[in-house]
């Protein structure tokens, strides 16, 4: 009997997959790891509907800005009263409004002013300065129009917090 192999008896057979033992143990490291992340995703959502909120500002700032100066006219974003949505005005003559956009959910506005931009990309005299938002979990952030049109975001700790 030449030419034939035996087996090894200490080989180990190459089985594929996993056990049942591992996949529970998996199970589990993920059930743990999911226990954990939901109360932090529940308190970092408000503060990502704050920032958004507040870019979202600031990037329609910006765009009035550059709108105002390439119409050479003035611009201006109004806030509501109840302080969830806003409007662009077009003020030339006739003012006209160009559609209300609204706010995210849980965001407030704490004072509610006129922000606007002259022809030459100023802020219109009386119309510059900070617009306070807060969210549901009484983080704030300050969208500061100095009177150059400087348009800047201002985190702060609380609501009532100053830059």
């Amino acid at each position: 009997m030449v030419g034939r192999r035996q087996k090894n008896p200490l080989s180990f057979s190459c089985n594929r997959g996993f056990t049942l033992l591992e996949l529970l143990v998996v199970l589990a490291i993920l059930a743990i790891l999911g226990a954990v992340a939901i109360p932090v995703w529940s308190v970092l959502l408000p503060a990502f509907a704050l920032n958004g909120a507040a870019r979202q500002i600031q990037s329609e700032l910006h765009r009035i800005k550059r709108q105002a100066i390439s119409e050479n006219v003035t611009f201006r974003l109004a806030f509501s009263e109840t302080g969830d949505n806003y409007t662009v005005e077009r003020v030339g003559g006739t003012t006209t409004q160009q559609g209300i956009k609204p706010l995210p959910n849980g965001i407030d506005i704490r004072n509610a002013i006129t922000l606007g931009f002259t022809s030459r990309g100023t802020a219109t005299p009386g119309t510059g300065g900070t617009i306070k938002l807060c969210n549901s979990k009484g983080a704030g952030t300050n969208i500061v129009l100095s009177s150059t049109g400087r348009v800047r975001i201002c985190k702060t700790k609380a609501c009532d917090g100053t830059c």
